[in-house]
């Protein structure tokens, strides 16, 4: 059980935590705070009017929270980042804080139009909230024993994530005109799974599948959180959560809370939940795709998305396909549905592109090498016949490009580390010179589309989160709006002579519409149940092209304009309320529309100060060690450090330590010291020895993320001197000399990988090495090498790898042995320290079985794999020459489990079947068994 409860704490910390990055931000780059009673919100220069008005929403939702989970506060840190290109924020736990990746959301169906800092203050508030209420008897009693770690496990086991996120965009939806609760497209997930009748199990719907589309967590939570308020009252989750982490039922907490309160068991809540939204929605598979043909059937265990269809000048399809078994890829579709995989599409955080006179123009991801903060958004330009991408700007924030229609000029919306919108002009050539629009209202440009060569229409957003489509003129630098500004959400605008295709949220979901711009009129074109995407128009064959989201992903569908029913509007209907009745959303402000900027005074914040924040502390029980290490990790991420105390029961010797590792600067700076008291042993004589141990490393490492193009690309390089000394203490100071062991340790490590699809088990072609030499440098001459290489291979199907390993290991026969050994020996041996030991390692990895079940909200199988796998290890005797071949075969299968409905957790079992004799148990049976487990479980 105490190993459980570690274990656990563990996981849901590295959940917490995922986001946070170590040392990401440049010292160069400075910045300031600005604190409330409610928020301290720490942010660079350029982000001052953002600061304040994000203090001021918070300020206002403590003041006037229309459906509080209790009556506690607690200030918070949030940190604003404006380096990075990606669009996410979190609150954590240990230690407390929040971070706002300030580059916002452009997918205007699926994440809205408000000032996208707002949005991320409302959400976010709410874990902030969350977290302050919850922290209450059991969570608050495991903060003594565990710190903040503690306060997480508390959370952690009383209410589930769903929760957590489901009332965070509840409360989206519920200060605002928007939120998710009012776009349609958050819906598709679950109205695309009633559609089709699928019987999934609570356990799936919350772990997931390698096979099967299931939605996540913030569309199953705020189903529920909504339903719950609808059915028994807004009052009704603040007394659920109250009992769950007051732990009132020791098994199952929110479960029997969610019982006690609504008075029926969870499943029944939960099913008759679904049957209230189904009852609304009315999903019929037959509507899924009315009035369309399909071009992409469902593939059968998979999961496929085509977006944003062209015509290729052959008249074929060019479309970019994704799914559980396939990375990014175009493909081109002939008239007979057979496809032809044309080229990978570079790594990027979204699937946008744009196609013009066998020309494809989209943006990848590039990350600085150092800064883990600081990553761009470039533009690429691919020739389709030739084959040839080339990169527009480097280092650039650029997104969404089109090209002209003789692809020769390329327009992009630009988005600064000031939070300004541009839109930009460029040349087709490598880093070619930009033009930048001037932008006098301040607005947000998504999806610009050349018109002619110098006009350029795009949706953009106002300050007031409506949305627009807007006409630049590039040659005399005028606006004007030709749809009006409403509050819905606009996007993938297509420009075909004088009519504009987009989509627009509507209540009865995304709408595809036509606006002709000569007359101004407006037309529906389609309305499918679960939207209609990303359309384009072939004019060779007069029909429209567009996807839609389904269970089996998003389909491609056509079907030609005049079968199409063509409705006359007037201008598209503004967001609704989905779902909900008023009585859910009463007393309910709207903060964007009256955000204002929090006055107080500014100052810096140094990065340098409050080094030192000690947020979590963990027993070490492990008999015969007993002890405390203390956990440490500043606000800004720039310094981690701990510090432990052990007692040994069996020596009765003590050991204080502290490590820390400083990521501020170019290299990360490390250091360690570790004193041991009255460490016992005895010599050939049988006297008692006694001894005090010293030791004192320090290091620096260069972590480089060199990832570009197609490829996931990593460079360490790391250095480490350690000290280490022996004072003999009590009648040993007269047996013996005191003992210093000083080394040096060196690290190279490199590694190259492709992308990876859901179903494969590894990237198909990979490639990595990791070279380490230690040299002691004093007394005795010592050393020890260890290179390991590995290379990953495509197999027999498409979701099989081959793996080879290589490992080379020498040391000197003196003092080398001093040194921990660490050489990868062959499976089902006892390991020998040769001073020359090489190894190689053939793997052939491949999934069994998609099993799916689970037991008891506990643990969740959702895969068998197997791999089948044979060792050759050579070890040589300098002395004698002589060597010692040791080969293993054998198989292990691995289950990819999810703990908890949350944690993923894999563990295997192996058999090796050994060749040759084991050297130090020579009577070793030749069937060996081994428990798998990761290597970081504890």
């Amino acid at each position: 059980m105490r190993n459980l409860l570690l274990f656990i704490t563990l996981l849901f910390v590295s959940v917490a935590v995922k986001a946070q990055v170590f040392g990401g931000n440049p010292p160069s780059l400075k910045f300031y705070q600005l604190t409330t009673d409610s928020v301290r919100v720490i942010f660079p220069k350029a982000l001052e009017q953002q600061a304040r008005e994000v203090a001021w929403t918070v300020h206002q939702l403590y003041k006037n929270n229309p459906a509080p989970l209790g009556n506690k506060l607690r200030r918070f840190d949030v940190v604003l980042q404006n380096q990075t290109v990606q669009s996410n924020a979190y609150v954590g736990i240990a230690p407390y804080r929040s971070e706002y990746f300030m580059m916002p959301a452009l997918n205007n169906l699926s994440d809205g139009s408000i000032p996208w800092h707002l949005s991320l203050a409302v959400h976010e508030h709410r874990h902030m909230e969350q977290f302050a209420n919850f922290n209450r008897t059991v969570p608050k009693l495991l903060n003594v024993f565990l710190g903040q770690e503690g306060t997480a496990l508390g959370f952690g086991g009383a209410v589930p994530d769903w929760f957590f996120e489901g009332d965070a965009v509840w409360q989206e939806t519920m200060v605002t005109q928007q939120g998710r609760g009012r776009l349609p497209n958050f819906f598709n997930a679950y109205r695309s799974i009633w559609q089709t009748d699928k019987p999934y199990s609570y356990m799936k719907l919350r772990n997931g599948s390698f096979r099967q589309f299931i939605p996540n967590h913030y569309d199953l939570g705020y189903l529920l959180v909504g339903y719950g308020r609808e059915k028994y009252g807004n009052d009704f989750w603040k007394k659920v959560t109250e009992d769950a982490v007051d732990y009132k039922g020791l098994f199952y907490p929110f479960q029997h809370a969610v019982k006690k309160h609504s008075g029926e068991k969870f499943k029944t809540f939960v099913n008759h939940a679904f049957d209230f939204y189904k009852e609304q929605m009315k999903p019929d598979a037959k509507s899924v795709t009315a009035g369309f043909e399909v071009i992409t059937p469902a593939e059968k265990n998979n999961v496929s998305n085509y977006q944003y269809p062209f015509v290729l000048g052959n008249g074929n399809t060019l479309v970019l396909k994704s799914s559980y078994r396939q990375i990014p890829v175009w493909v081109s579709i002939d008239a007979k549905g057979n496809q032809t995989k044309l080229r990978v599409k570079d790594i990027a955080d979204d699937s946008y592109y744009s196609f013009r006179n066998d020309k494809v123009v989209y943006t990848a991801y590039e990350p600085h090498a150092r800064w883990g903060w600081k990553d761009y958004s470039v533009v690429k330009v691919w020739d389709v016949n030739s084959n040839e991408v080339i990169k527009v700007k480097s280092r650039s924030r650029l997104f969404q490009p089109d090209l002209n229609g003789d692809a020769s000029k390329i327009v992009a919306m630009q988005y600064g580390t000031d939070m300004k919108s541009s839109l930009v002009l460029m040349d087709v050539g490598m880093d070619a010179q930009q033009s930048v629009l001037p932008n006098p209202n301040n607005y947000l440009y998504t999806y610009p589309r050349f018109t002619n060569a110098n006009t350029i229409i795009s949706a953009v957003r106002n300050q007031n989160g409506e949305m627009a489509l807007l006409e630049t003129d590039a040659v005399t630098n005028t606006e004007k709006i030709i749809l009006p500004f409403r509050n819905t959400t606009i996007s993938y605008i297509q420009v075909h002579g004088d009519s504009v295709l987009f989509t627009a949220s509507q209540k009865e979901g995304d709408v595809l519409y036509l606006l002709k711009r000569s007359s101004n009129e407006l037309f529906k074109l389609s309305q499918l149940p679960n939207g209609s995407y990303q359309a384009y128009f072939d004019g060779t064959k007069q029909q429209i092209l567009l996807n839609t989201f389904t269970v089996d992903g998003n389909l491609l569908l056509k079907a030609p304009v005049q079968q199409l029913k063509v409705e006359k509007m007037n201008q598209p209907e503004e967001l609704p309320q989905l779902y909900l009745s008023s009585k859910t959303f009463a007393a309910s402000p709207d903060l964007v529309r009256n955000v204002k900027a929090l006055p107080g005074e500014i100052t810096r914040y140094r990065k340098g100060l409050k080094l030192l924040n000690i947020h979590s502390w963990r027993p070490t029980v492990s008999d015969p060690d007993f002890g405390y290490t203390f956990y440490s990790e500043n606000i800004m991420n720039t310094l981690v450090s701990e510090y432990s105390y052990t007692y040994n029961r069996n020596e009765g010797y003590h050991k204080a330590a502290a490590s820390m590792v400083y990521g501020a600067w170019f290299p990360y700076l490390r250091a360690g010291v570790e004193q041991t008291w009255n460490r016992t042993t005895v010599d050939n004589a049988n006297r008692t020895i006694n001894f005090n141990e010293s030791n004192v490393n320090l290091g620096l490492s260069v972590p480089l993320n060199l990832t570009s193009g197609r490829t996931y690309k990593s460079f360490l390089a790391s250095s480490s001197l350690n000290f280490e000394k022996l004072s003999f203490t009590g009648i040993a100071k007269n047996l013996y000399r005191d003992f210093d062991f000083n080394y040096i340790t060196n690290v190279i490590s490199y590694t190259s990988q492709n992308q990876k699809a859901v179903q494969q088990i590894f990237p198909q072609w990979a490639q990595t090495i990791r070279l380490q030499y230690r040299r002691t440098i004093n007394g005795d001459f010592g050393n020890q090498f260890l290179g390991t290489a590995g290379l990953y291979l495509p197999g027999l199907s498409n979701n099989h790898s081959l793996v080879l390993f290589g490992s080379l290991y020498a040391r000197d026969t003196i003092s080398g042995q001093f040194f921990s050994d660490n050489f990868p020996f062959a499976r089902g041996y006892n390991a020998v320290n040769f001073p020359r030991t090489v190894r190689i390692s053939a793997n052939y990895h491949l999934p069994l079985f998609y099993p799916e079940f689970g037991i008891g909200n506990i643990i969740y199988f959702l895969r068998i794999r197997a791999n089948a796998f044979y060792d050759y290890t050579r070890g040589r005797s300098l002395r004698t020459g002589r060597t010692f071949p040791l080969r293993s075969a054998g198989t292990e299968v691995f289950f990819d489990t999810k703990v908890w409905n949350l944690f993923p957790f894999s563990f295997g079992i192996r058999y090796s079947w050994l060749l040759d004799n084991d050297l130090i148990d020579p009577r070793l049976n030749a069937n060996q068994f081994e428990l798998v487990l990761p290597i970081n479980l504890f």
